[in-house]
């Protein structure tokens, strides 16, 4: 256990504990300029289109920005599931990218995101990916432009409301490795349960998406969108209101069914001892932080 007894200001870091997220550690390639040029050295056939998706037809077009630990991967599988809003993974993020390059055999950032959008549309040609902010860093290095973002798409943009309990979870995945639950066996549980709490990392990683989330504003703001808003608390309590947000939105003629998503919360009892605890020993950093985060809405009580 480790304890503090004077909690900083909101927004600064300590150094022994900042948060740190190596996303091209062990990979040959620093950015997603070099990787195109990796996959050009390895002799992967970048000059046409083996799946024929360049003149696929996408009648919607959106995007699910994200703070990590949010519930994104909990939305897109719901989604998924009832095939009528593509499959919007993190098609972009390093695990993914590559692949996903090799396969459509892009040559460049503009074709990639084009490709992956076409390839995993539902049937109506609806389509949408999970952005995080690494994303948009990637797609600037790749092509040299400030704007990522197209403000004619549909943007939703998923957080929390309870932030300490996210920083719990992102300190436990980030020392466990565990980030989903399709990942839990018997081995991942141990290593999950073996995570210590720790006051000091909680705190750090509680700044680094409170980061976040003032970047994202200030990305909206900037191109002028104005995103539909959700909650993870929302989402996982009712998934079948954010579908039907989600299909009017979308403006589709009927909101599909929703199906059981493979994803669970990986939370437990632990994790609720151990927010009780922070909110315990960091009560004056929350209180401060409260006044530098961004405007969190209440829950609306509707049917």
């Amino acid at each position: 256990m480790t304890q503090t007894n004077s909690p900083p200001s909101a927004g600064i870091s300590s150094a022994a504990h900042a948060p740190q997220i190596p996303a091209t550690a062990g990979l040959p390639y620093q950015t997603m300029a070099e990787m195109f040029s990796h996959l050009a050295q390895e002799g992967v056939d970048q000059t046409g289109d083996p799946l024929a998706l360049d003149g696929v037809e996408l009648t919607k077009r959106y995007a699910i920005c994200l703070v990590p630990r949010s519930g994104s991967t909990f939305l897109a599988h719901l989604l998924k599931e009832t095939e009528a809003f593509g499959f919007p993974n993190e098609w972009l993020a390093v695990a993914l990218a590559e692949k996903q390059a090799r396969e459509t055999g892009a040559a460049n950032w503009d074709s990639l995101f084009h490709r992956v959008m076409a390839r995993h549309a539902s049937q109506n040609g609806v389509s949408g990916i999970e952005l995080a902010l690494a994303h948009l860093t990637w797609g600037r290095q790749a092509t040299g432009r400030r704007d990522i973002l197209d403000p004619s798409w549909t943007y939703f943009y998923m957080r929390r409301r309870n932030i300490v309990r996210q920083g719990i979870s992102m300190h436990v995945a980030h020392q466990s490795g565990v980030l989903h639950s399709f990942q839990l066996n018997d081995e991942a549980q141990k290593v999950r349960d073996a995570v210590i709490y720790d006051t000091a990392a909680i705190r750090n990683w509680i700044k680094f998406l409170q980061d976040e989330e003032l970047k994202w504003e200030r990305e909206f703001g900037r191109l002028g969108i104005e995103p539909v808003r959700l909650y993870y608390e929302d989402v996982t309590t009712r998934p079948e209101r954010a579908v039907r947000l989600f299909s009017n939105v979308l403006g589709l003629p009927e909101t599909p069914a929703i199906k059981t998503s493979p994803i669970k919360r990986v939370g437990n009892s632990r994790s609720d001892a151990w927010e009780d605890q922070y909110r315990a020993e960091d009560a004056d950093f929350l209180t401060a932080l409260a006044h530098h985060r961004p405007f969190v809405h209440t829950p609306v009580s509707m049917t």
